[in-house]
């Protein structure tokens, strides 16, 4: 009786297992791996994950998911934590060490133009130095949110069943086979922990618009600002050339 039931407890068609096995039309390669519910993860929020000793952020922003290296690629920051800004319509991580602005989508670093009118220098277009930090696909099903590292194999069939073009085929700039300046950092502990552990104050959605409406962020250099204090400075350079051409030297270093 054991035998029989045995035998028969076993579909003819056994769901397939492994790399085969198939989640709502989507198989388990193209899934990758699992890093937590759904709802671990929701509007504005982000979850922080250690794939194969590699540091990486998921964020929700505006109902889509999007994976990034968590770690800065400029010199090993806390990317994963930083606020969300919108570049002239790209969603943007702004990293808390040095402010740069990485799309979350394609990875692309941006920087603002500068231009000289009338004399004074003036913020201009918000261009790209390049895909700078890898991105990778992610995929939510069945509750579940899934994320293959664009640095494996499997990448290229993610990013489609994602929908995420730009990433894991073989002419994307973040690929298996490319390398990218974040690739640096992404392995580094003592940072990549300090993402990992963060508490739920550091994972707050802020979201500033740079940019497209000409507002600047906080921490940005505000050109104006820049101006008045050139302006000031140049001042304070006349009145000290005077007092020490008036030979009171004592006055300007005491």
């Amino acid at each position: 009786m054991q035998i029989i039931k045995r035998l028969f407890s076993n579909p003819s068609n056994p769901e397939p297992q492994g790399n085969e096995a198939v989640r709502n039309g989507v198989s388990a390669k193209a899934l990758g791996t699992c890093i937590g519910e759904s709802t671990s993860c929701p509007e504005g929020g982000r979850m922080h994950a250690k794939i194969e000793g590699r540091y990486v952020t998921v964020l929700r922003i505006d109902g889509k998911l999007y994976c990034i290296d968590s770690i800065c690629f400029h010199a090993g920051g806390p990317l994963g934590i930083g606020d969300i800004e919108d570049v002239n319509g790209h969603k943007c991580l702004v990293c808390p060490w040095h402010f740069y602005k990485i799309d979350v989508q394609t990875g692309d670093k941006y920087y603002q133009g500068v231009e000289f009118k009338d004399g004074k220098m003036l913020g201009g277009e918000w261009k790209s130095n390049g895909v700078r930090q890898r991105v990778h696909p992610v995929i939510e099903q069945g509750g579940k949110i899934y994320v293959t590292l664009s640095t494996q194999p499997d990448a290229e069939a993610a990013a489609v069943a994602a929908g995420l073009l730009g990433c894991g085929g073989p002419s994307s700039a973040c690929s298996p086979r490319s390398r990218v300046d974040s690739d640096t950092y992404a392995f580094e502990a003592p940072c990549g922990d300090r993402v990992l552990n963060s508490p739920p104050s550091a994972n707050r959605a802020k979201v500033h618009s740079v940019g497209a409406d000409g507002r600047k962020p906080a921490v940005a250099l505000d050109m104006s600002t820049f101006n008045s204090s050139l302006s000031s400075k140049k001042q304070e350079a006349a009145e000290a050339e005077v007092i020490f051409s008036q030979g009171s030297f004592s006055q300007l270093v005491s």
